[in-house]
């Protein structure tokens, strides 16, 4: 039975993998490699009065909240419910770059 291509949105972190559906379950392909931290990437202390979350922090520089998971993989961050702490600073990827990388347009 062959499965069924389904198409995601650009902003999500499995837009360039391949999504099957096969009946009724959805299957993963091959899962591309990851965003990595990048010399072009804008180095930003997350100042002590903001609330540290990555979503939050993705909204400021994207303009959405859903690209929290390309600021996880650029800083290895493994619990991105848990944010990052205040004080740190963290690579945040240009918005030109991800748009050379499908992601989000610029």
């Amino acid at each position: 039975m062959a499965g069924l291509r389904i198409e995601l949105p650009p902003f999500s972190m499995f837009s360039s993998t391949p999504v099957y559906q096969i009946g009724s379950d959805v299957v993963f392909g091959m899962l591309n490699d990851p965003i990595v931290a990048d010399g072009s990437d804008e180095l930003w202390p997350v100042p002590a009065s903001a609330v540290p979350r990555l979503d939050l922090i993705s909204n400021t520089f994207y303009g959405t909240p859903n690209l929290w998971w390309v600021i996880a993989l650029v800083n290895d961050v493994l619990d991105p419910l848990v944010g990052v702490p205040q004080g740190t600073q963290i690579r945040v990827p240009t918005r030109q770059r991800l748009a050379s990388l499908g992601i989000l347009n610029a």
